[in-house]
Parts: structure tokens; C-alpha cells; sequence
């Protein structure tokens, strides 16, 4: 039987639905017995996801914290979320190049992107030196379009309608 070959996810746009089709793979993965990492860029500590992580499977484990941040606000200027995002590339570059894991997710990476804390020669060049049998999938708003264009698979959330145009806050289990 040929070995699986690894494949470049990406879920972008601006609708609801990015991290949680990523943790839908990561669970898929660890179903079947595959070993994933998580690493969140831009993403608070404490999502239910995380949390349920922790109960779920020794297989997956979840790397990466940050400060809380805004979409909706331009965040280049951000001292602490450039730091932050170089710490987290770091984590998820030694977790990728280690082979130890058949799927790595970088959650809220294409933001990290987009805001230029990394560059894309950087991002490209771990594509090319991960272990073939390493899946990557990628989420955030903005994914540019050299992302796309070297994605395997890339799937558009498209917000049509959202509660929190009504002034609904996020709530725990729902949203995070």
C-alpha cells in the first residue's frame, strides 16, 4: 500500500465556521489514529475547543497562546502580536519538521499572513521541507492569494447572515 501522501488545507472568508471544519479534520484524524497538533495563533487560551482537547485524546495535543485580538481592527502595528505570532511559527515549524505528527492545524494563521508577521517565503518553504505524510490545514480571514494558489484544498466560509450584526456577543460553546 503507498504511503498518504500529506495535502495543504485552507479555510478562509468571513464566515463562521474556519476553526471549527479544522477541528472537524482533527478529530477525523484522530479517529482513524492519527497524531495532530493544534498550534492557535491569535486566539485566546481558553475556546472550548481547547478545553475539549484536553478531555478528548491523548493523539492531539494544542499549542500556541496569544492575546485576544479584533478582526474587525488592522492589527500590523501590534508589538506583542508579531512577537506572539514569530513564537507560534516557531512551535509549529519544530512540530512540522519533527514527522511525530500526521497532521499539524495552524489556526488563525492566515491572519498572522495577512498582517505580515510572516512571510510568505518563510510559510512556502516549510510546505516544501515537511515530511511528505504531513497534512497541513491552515484558517483565518484574508488568506492571500499565493496561499490559495499552493493549497490542495480550499474552501470559502461566506458569512450571509450573523447574529452578532444585531449586537449578540460571542457565546461560550457557540462561538468559542
Amino acid at each position: 500500500m503507498p504511503k498518504r501522501r500529506g495535502l495543504i488545507q485552507v479555510y478562509t472568508g468571513s464566515g463562521k465556521g474556519k476553526t471549527t471544519a479544522a477541528w472537524g479534520q482533527a478529530l477525523r484524524a484522530v479517529g482513524r489514529g492519527w497524531k495532530v497538533a493544534v498550534v492557535q495563533f491569535l486566539k485566546p487560551d481558553e475556546s472550548g475547543e481547547v478545553k475539549a482537547a484536553g478531555r478528548l485524546s491523548a493523539n492531539l495535543d494544542v499549542f500556541g497562546r496569544t492575546s485576544p485580538y479584533d478582526p474587525r481592527v488592522d492589527q500590523r502595528g501590534s508589538v506583542t502580536l508579531r512577537s506572539e505570532s514569530r513564537r507560534n511559527l516557531e512551535t509549529a515549524e519544530r512540530l512540522i519538521l519533527s514527522g511525530e505528527y500526521d497532521m499539524v492545524v495552524l489556526d488563525e494563521v492566515n491572519m498572522v499572513l495577512y498582517y505580515g508577521f510572516v512571510a510568505e517565503d518563510e510559510m512556502l518553504d516549510l510546505f516544501r521541507k515537511r515530511p511528505a505524510h504531513t497534512e497541513i490545514v491552515l484558517t483565518g480571514r484574508y488568506a492571500p492569494e499565493w496561499l490559495i494558489e499552493s493549497a490542495d484544498l480550499v474552501t470559502e466560509m461566506l458569512e450571509i447572515k450573523h447574529p452578532a450584526r444585531g449586537g449578540l456577543k460571542a457565546r461560550k460553546g457557540v462561538e468559542y
